[in-house]
């Protein structure tokens, strides 16, 4: 029971914490984009239609020329400015669609992951995840044991206080392993020829002062 606890507190503090070094956001917009191609979403396929047929009306029109072909130019410029404002329209709702899912999918994230760290720590706040010896941390019993786990325990809310600290440093260093930071950018330093080049201005500026 006590080993089971503790593997629970450490996964479920692992998972909060690569979903935040991820980001919500991201795996929002990443299963936004799975759940258009797995229900084959009709806005999301019209509007790559009409992004094809844009792209290729455009290819036409700029082969044909407004002063020799004009009925043609013409006629093509009518159908390229009605596919853009489908175009618009249709990415408008789209993107109407997209906030709606992303934010719900965002709320259930949040809402599976903090709400299910806080039942386990409610659950089980008396319960001792592990004992540990008593001469080793004899002055801190009072607090490994808070709120209500038996004195010389640790109870559930500090174990998951210290796996969620080793959890997030172990993130952020994964996310700057993958991620480097890129170095500042200095001012080259100005060079002899520079510095000599400079020198005859300052002393006629000196001479004329004088």
């Amino acid at each position: 029971m006590f080993a089971f606890l503790a593997v629970l507190v450490f996964l479920l503090e692992a998972a909060a914490a690569i979903l935040d070094a991820i980001g919500y956001g991201s795996i929002a917009a990443a299963l936004w984009d799975t759940y258009c191609r797995a229900t084959g979403n009709r806005k999301a396929a019209e509007r790559l239609e009409l992004r094809a047929a844009i792209v290729a009306l455009r290819r036409d029109l700029r082969s044909v020329s407004s002063v020799d072909e004009f009925a043609r130019w013409a006629k093509l410029r009518r159908r390229l400015d009605a596919l853009s404002a489908s175009f618009e329209t249709v990415s408008s709702d789209l993107s109407i669609e997209r906030t709606a899912f992303e934010l719900y999918v965002n709320m259930v994230l949040r809402v599976a992951v903090y709400g299910v760290r806080a039942v386990v720590s409610i659950y089980n706040y008396r319960v001792a995840v592990f004992y540990v010896p008593q001469n080793w941390f004899y002055p801190v019993l009072w607090f490994l044991s808070l709120p209500s786990a038996p004195m010389g325990s640790v109870s559930v809310t500090v174990w998951a206080f210290a796996c969620n600290r080793v959890c997030k440093r172990a993130a952020a260093i994964f996310n700057r392993t993958l991620r480097p930071v890129a170095p500042p950018v200095t001012a080259p330093a100005p060079s002899s020829s520079d510095v000599a080049a400079a020198r005859p201005a300052v002393g006629s500026g000196s001479a004329l002062i004088g």
